[in-house]
């Protein structure tokens, strides 16, 4: 297999039939080295003109791509082609510098003294298994509560709240009234006075008020019992003649409406029929 090395771009690979005439040509043109045409960097100061209209001189091309890219993409040269180094390079600004400090740096512990601080904690734990074994040692032993037994079977139960121990009178309320008796004591001694202080007020406020107050005749309550249950067969009629589907608004509006005037009717009809002397206000 013959190897071919390529040299020139406008090179012919098809004229080369054995490495031999390859190498007899290499030597006739070993006087000819390819030069490298690549250009030379512009280093010349850029001008870049401001938002406001202002221009500004530069030592470098930097602003050209500083967000968006060149303007206009430089093209390599073909003798650069996968030579290391020879991309765009970027390069960032180093204008930080670190603010100064008014406190004093705290200087770094040493490892001995941080050995040291976590003995102290693991030294300050607290077994609490061991603590709670040592307080159910020295805990005073519970009794069981007193318990007593009469029946057959040999069931225990409590003496407590069974009655044949004095509980109650060995309490501080023993023998005292209680005090919900007390406040209705309390409430029954003052209530007749209560009661004639709202006589005395009301006396004062229905004293304009006595003129004008009327005791309403039967023959007129009975017209308006009366009525009254005319105007309450009519709205039931209309209700029942009411559409069983109910789809739209205002047919459920319409049948709350009958609803809430049925039920007012039904309130005047009873408390007329169950009040046979009844008081108009004619103020």
């Amino acid at each position: 297999m013959s190897l071919v090395y390529i040299t020139r771009h406008y090179e012919n690979i098809k004229n080369i039939e054995s490495t031999a005439e390859y190498y007899q040509f290499m030597k006739g043109n070993s006087t000819i080295k390819p030069r490298r045409s690549c250009r030379k960097k512009d280093k010349s100061g850029a001008v870049i003109k401001l938002s406001d209209g202002k221009r500004l001189l530069t030592d470098s091309k930097k602003s050209e791509h500083k967000t968006m890219g060149y303007s206009a993409t430089p093209l390599r040269e073909p003798c650069e082609f996968l030579r290391k180094n020879g991309g765009v390079k970027w390069q960032r600004k180093r204008d930080h510098t670190c603010p100064k400090r008014d406190e004093p740096v705290l200087p770094v512990p040493r490892l001995e003294d941080l050995k040291k601080e976590k003995r102290d904690k693991e030294k300050k734990k607290v077994n609490f298994i061991k603590k709670n074994a040592q307080c159910i040692k020295n805990a005073p032993a519970k009794w069981h509560s007193p318990k007593y037994i009469d029946f057959h079977t040999g069931t225990p139960r409590k003496l407590l709240n069974s009655g044949l121990v004095p509980q109650y009178v060995c309490s501080e309320a023993y023998g005292k009234v209680p005090c919900y008796l007390r406040l209705y004591k309390k409430l029954v001694t003052d209530k007749p006075e209560v009661c004639k202080i709202e006589q005395v007020q009301l006396a004062e406020r229905c004293k304009f008020k006595d003129a004008s107050i009327r005791q309403l005749p039967l023959e007129e309550r009975d017209n308006i019992l009366k009525g009254l249950k005319q105007h309450f067969n009519n709205v039931f009629k209309a209700y029942q003649a009411g559409s069983l589907l109910i789809d739209t608004i205002s047919k459920r509006l319409r049948k709350s409406n009958l609803e809430k005037e049925l039920r007012q009717l039904e309130h005047d009809i009873f408390l007329l029929e169950s009040n046979p002397i009844i008081y108009v206000s004619e103020y």
